[in-house]
């Protein structure tokens, strides 16, 4: 007897005919060439499982676990999706022109393959631990630009509330509003475009106790003392793939005024000094918050998502 979805899939060379007591398939999708991806449904958990079919050929029921020949060519076929986003709105402003996007397959496999091309073709992401930054100490990233004193510390501090979220650019100390806020999995990221320079803030829903990522992908550097960290570029370049109305999202997302200043939830605007006590408001004047100005001649080489680009291209040359 055939299973609905699965009908002409082989393993091992045998029709699959029977599958695991509380597992039914859910869906089937053709990924690219002649890849398709079957996704399994625990009844019971909701609980979901990929297999990567090559043909009706089962191949392996992970992205990561199939030969290395065929999980070449496979992410070789997603470059059209992935690489645009990669070299354009992963770090860098939104390129005038966009790529096309996967958003009919299931997320599941959207993330498998996400994580998977970029842990294989793009530069090697430098992933530090939080207590790293608590120092204090100007932090040095792999791209040549310098985060100042104190200022990451800062930025681990914010905490989410009711109004918007207001930080203070790690670059620059400019207040930032953030331009989109995404759930993928059990994190909520925030985007954040500092003039050319893209960051994000990363919050695991499950583990609330935990300060939140910074992800920095021109660097590419990655701060975080989530036991999942590894996975949270994959996951945002597959939030991107899976959603086209990034596009405009990002681009009507507005950026800080001075009026937000009181409204959202402002962190790290100004390093507070201990033992000091704020003066009382003025009866008389409304509170002001005047924003500081970057400074003349900058320290350190402007953000470009060329840089980022020339990396990933020169690993496509390796292959």
């Amino acid at each position: 007897m055939t299973i609905p979805l699965l009908d002409g899939v082989k393993l091992d060379g045998f029709p699959v005919e029977q599958l695991y007591s509380g597992w039914s398939a859910s869906s089937r999708e053709i990924v690219a060439d002649d890849f398709s991806v079957l996704v399994f449904t625990e009844d019971a958990t909701g609980k979901q499982a990929c297999w990567w079919l090559e043909g009706d050929e089962y191949r392996a029921s992970h992205v990561l676990s199939l030969e290395a020949s065929v999980r070449r060519r496979l992410l070789m076929a997603m470059d059209p999706v992935f690489w645009p986003l990669a070299t354009g709105v992963l770090g860098a402003p939104l390129p005038p022109q966009t790529g096309p996007s996967c958003d009919a397959l299931p997320e599941i496999a959207v993330n498998e393959l996400s994580g998977s091309w970029l842990g294989g073709f793009a530069p090697h992401t430098l992933l530090l631990p939080s207590g790293h930054a608590d120092s204090g100490e100007a932090l040095p990233c792999p791209n040549g630009r310098q985060i100042g004193e104190n200022r990451i510390t800062a930025l681990l501090a914010a905490q989410r509330g009711q109004g918007p979220l207001i930080v203070s650019s790690p670059f620059t100390a400019l207040p930032l509003l953030a331009q989109i806020t995404f759930r993928v999995g059990a994190f909520s990221g925030s985007r954040f475009q500092d003039a050319d320079t893209v960051f994000y803030l990363i919050w695991n829903e499950t583990l609330p106790a935990l300060r939140p990522s910074f992800y920095y992908p021109d660097a590419p550097m990655l701060i975080s003392d989530d036991p999942a960290a590894a996975m949270i570029p994959g996951l945002i370049l597959g939030w991107y793939a899976r959603h086209p109305e990034h596009v405009s999202l990002i681009r009507d997302a507005r950026p800080f005024r001075a009026e937000d200043f009181g409204v959202g939830q402002a962190f790290g605007l100004r390093p507070s000094v201990p033992g000091e006590t704020p003066p009382p408001p003025s009866p008389k004047a409304a509170p002001s918050f005047t924003i500081p100005q970057p400074p003349t001649s900058p320290s350190h080489p402007p953000a470009s998502g060329q840089r980022l680009k020339s990396r990933i291209k020169s690993l496509f040359n390796r292959r």
